[in-house]
């Protein structure tokens, strides 16, 4: 999910380490920043909006900040008249930070154990992110191009190296129980639903009890502990909402021999990445019972419209234009798009958040098309 403030990869929520009690951190940056440039401390508050602690002014390439800590968090700082945020641990101790007019993620921060393991992180996924980067600004230009071929050859790099990403973070939480960017990252796995609920369990058994015991492991505990609305197994939760036209479109209208329930919107680039399988997938097996409905996280209308125009689908549509107050959304407790789940013809959610190759199986499966 995106929000005012997003990290490389991994959203945010906190980091919270296991002293008790208040702490100080001291900052002591350089900065090729001209001198009187300002820099501002900022947090996130209650509603993830930004708000300014402390300003700092540049003097011969130095700035220095000493503030309490009462519990370990994420915090930014922003250089005045540049865009961007630079993102860094406030835990106890004393941290070396270097920013650099010319390129605020090329910033460092070192000095404290989470901050350490926070730049070996950024600096073993840069690859991944690199590549990625790339590999959409490709597919988008085949897209625009209307190239088909590369455009699905393109799509299955894509994906494979989501999947890269994927394994290096498992890893990572594997080989490092005792870590909090280890806890950082199987948050956003639950939050994300992207494993199963037994898989992200059992690595949340496999933490350090001192990582478990931190606000975040509790969070993660009571979330892998609440039953979930929209599992696999249970029968998908019922929903209408206006189309297009300002219907109302109801699912237990729409359903086929199999049907996919697509949360997406137009500002969300790996959905619109993933939407030409979607509507190769569709356009192979509508004939066959295969239902689509799109429910779209968009704020507006005509941006909703647009790219279900530009995108070419070609099947239901609802939205009640909430972002992520999307009373549907909501109903199934998404909280990252894009995000499907697959329901059989008698309403059963079998699957969900397949992709590509996975999905078109899942699908020719429950068609008995394999």
């Amino acid at each position: 999910m995106i929000r005012y403030f997003a990290l490389p990869l991994f959203v945010a929520f906190s980091i919270i380490a296991c002293q008790n009690g208040s702490n100080s951190l001291k900052i002591k940056g350089t900065s090729d920043l001209d001198n009187g440039s300002k820099i501002f401390h900022i947090k996130a508050d209650a509603n993830n909006q930004p708000q300014v602690m402390d300003t700092l002014t540049v003097s011969e390439g130095k700035f220095e900040l000493t503030f309490e800590v009462e519990e370990p968090n994420v915090h930014f700082l922003q250089v005045e008249g540049l865009q961007g945020t630079f993102p860094f641990v406030v835990e106890g101790g004393t941290l070396d930070v270097e920013i650099f007019k010319d390129s605020l993620v090329a910033s460092k921060a070192m000095g404290t154990i989470s901050n350490d393991d926070f730049m070996q992180y950024k600096s073993e996924t840069k690859v991944y992110i690199t590549s990625l980067n790339a590999i959409g600004n490709d597919l988008q230009q085949a897209l625009i191009l209307k190239d088909t071929i590369a455009a699905q050859d393109l799509q299955d790099q894509y994906q494979e190296v989501r999947l890269q990403i994927q394994e290096y973070e498992l890893d990572f939480i594997r080989s490092s129980p005792d870590s909090f960017i280890s806890i950082l990252i199987l948050e956003r796995f639950v939050a994300n639903k992207t494993l199963p609920t037994g898989e992200a369990k059992e690595l949340y058994d496999g933490l350090s009890e001192r990582i478990k015991n931190t606000d975040s492991g509790r969070s993660i505990r009571g979330i892998l502990n609440v039953p979930e609305k929209a599992e696999v197994g249970q029968a998908a939760p019922l929903f209408e909402g206006p189309d297009p036209e300002g219907n109302r479109l109801a699912l237990n209208e729409s359903l086929g021999k199999v049907t996919i329930i697509d949360f997406w919107a137009s500002w969300c680039r790996p959905c619109r990445i993933e939407n030409p399988n979607l509507v190769r997938l569709y356009n192979e097996h509508k004939n066959d019972g295969l239902r689509i409905v799109g429910v779209s996280l968009d704020k507006t209308k005509p941006k909703w419209i647009q790219a279900i125009a530009d995108d070419g689908l070609t099947w239901e549509h609802v939205s009640n234009l909430e972002f992520w107050n999307d009373p549907i959304a909501r109903l199934y407790n998404v909280s990252a798009i894009p995000a499907t789940f697959i329901v059989d013809e008698n309403g059963i959610i079998v699957s969900r958040d397949l992709r590509g190759i996975e999905l078109e199986r899942k699908v020719q499966e429950l068609l008995g098309k394999l």
